[in-house]
């Protein structure tokens, strides 16, 4: 065995960067089920199959932000949350599975307005 500068690390630092890269923050989906509550990833794999559906999700309630039976419309100096779509979204057509544009992943174009914060 030839003696070196052990690998170990580097191979571990590769395996955790590796892991993390397909983590997704916000993406676009649909409901399958209600209980649990499920969703399916709109965003089709670099092969075109469905990613794998998202089980036990939480649910916002949003009833707070509701007046009136209607949401109260954004001003000027409102302070939003806003989510930027982690698959790049210039193909996405709504209610259809899309193919995610790779040179567009977490692009500031893909965002959208959450709500209001208090």
């Amino acid at each position: 065995m030839k003696g070196g500068e052990n690998q170990l690390l580097n191979l571990i630092d590769q395996r955790v960067a590796l892991g993390i890269s397909g983590l997704k923050g916000v993406y676009w989906a649909n409901v399958i089920s209600t209980s649990p509550l499920t969703v399916q990833p709109r965003s089709l794999t670099e092969d075109g199959k469905k990613q794998t559906a998202v089980r036990n999700v939480k649910q916002l309630d949003f009833s707070k932000f509701i007046v009136g039976g209607k949401a109260r419309p954004l001003e000027v100096d409102d302070e939003v949350l806003v989510l930027v779509i982690t698959d790049g979204t210039p193909n996405f057509k709504k209610g259809k599975d899309y193919h995610a544009d790779p040179y567009r992943a977490n692009s500031i174009d893909s965002s959208i307005v959450v709500g209001v914060i208090k």
